[in-house]
């Protein structure tokens, strides 16, 4: 019934609800009518749109809804900073990269981080790849990190037609499945982890023999993930997950943990001092204003050996007399460090 709807009046009698409809058939119309023409139309659809949860939004998305209601529709996700909006309009085809790079002006890291490990997404960026490095180049160093890593798995993939190979020995074989096994694999879906890979109460109340249980469970369920799903849960995961994905030797996974929103100070700081810590990690906390901000992450960074000697020199302007006097006595830095913190304390 909606579909009859011509002129302006007629449209703003079905969104405003005059009309006797199923709430599916509402839903579609509002979709429908948020691209419309008539600006008044547009807007008022658009404000019931608001209220409107996303589930409800994207069952109703379809190849036949305008472009006009895509592109406002990109732009509603970028407001409720939404990845799973964006994806839903994908199989549309009527998606462009422009509006991505024009109206999603938003540096939310978890709404990057689920678009950039979805491969639908990833896919659809690939003509102006260039372009999308640039924004997440801006966004973070983490999210340009996980892009890149994505690419590349778009270019092994590419690789299929290849002329025809003699036989190879079974060691050769035996050692290529392995190093494909290190592909990020992407997932089609959000992966539904469970509370006790995400909450941080996840301990709370339990007795010494229920924590060890419960760890237990944690390190079993993160052996049994593939690298896709490691980097996703690297992302939200809570301090159990976070110290356990830390020691990954993959770079995306360590990337991906720095970023997790909610890791803390002290984290970042017993990451920065613990020299089995890779060099990427230490690297990055150094280099990053936001995780190298604290004092506590300074002092570990230059009492870590693996940290680089130019970073180290440059961070010791910063230290205190106290941690100075106590860094010039130290066994585990470099003479260079020793020598001058020293010649800072006289």
């Amino acid at each position: 019934m909606w579909r009859q709807a011509v002129n302006a009046p007629q449209k703003l009698a079905v969104i405003n609800g005059l009309l006797p409809l199923t709430a599916v058939e509402y839903q579609k119309a509002l979709v429908f009518f948020c691209g419309d023409d008539d600006e008044a139309v547009q807007k008022a659809a658009l404000d019931k749109l608001r209220f409107t949860q996303s589930n409800e939004i994207k069952r109703t998305i379809s190849p036949e809804i305008p472009e006009n209601s895509v592109k406002t529709l990109t732009k509603l996700a970028g407001e409720r900073k939404d990845s799973s909006l964006i994806i839903a309009l994908l199989p549309t085809g009527k998606l462009q990269r422009q509006w991505i790079l024009d109206f999603l002006a938003t540096n939310d890291a978890v709404f990057w981080r689920t678009l950039v490990t979805h491969k639908d997404f990833v896919e659809f960026t690939l003509p102006q790849m260039t372009e999308f490095k640039q924004l997440f180049s801006a966004i973070s160093e983490v999210i340009e990190s996980l892009y890149e890593e994505q690419l590349s798995y778009f270019s092994d993939e590419r690789q299929t037609a290849r002329p025809e190979q003699p036989e190879k020995p079974v060691e050769t074989e035996a050692a290529e499945e392995e190093e494909e096994e290190e592909v990020v694999e992407l997932e089609d879906t959000i992966f539904d982890f469970p509370d006790f890979l995400t909450s941080e109460t996840a301990f709370e109340g339990l007795s010494a023999d229920d924590m060890l249980d419960q760890r237990k469970t944690i390190s079993e369920a993160l052996r049994d993930m593939n690298v896709g799903q490691k980097i996703k849960v690297a992302m939200l995961g809570n301090l159990e997950v976070r110290k356990i994905l830390i020691k990954d030797p993959r770079k995306q996974i360590v990337m991906a943990v720095l970023g997790n929103a909610r890791i803390t100070d002290k984290e970042v700081a017993s990451i920065a001092g613990d020299p089995s810590s890779s060099l990427d990690a230490i690297s990055y906390i150094a280099s990053n204003k936001s995780l190298s901000k604290s004092y506590a992450v300074k002092l570990a960074l230059v009492n870590n050996p693996k940290t680089p000697m130019k970073t180290a020199l440059m961070l010791l302007e910063t230290i205190r007399m106290n941690d100075l006097k106590n860094i010039a006595k130290s066994r585990n830095v470099s003479n260079v460090i020793k020598q001058r913190a020293a010649k800072k304390i006289k």
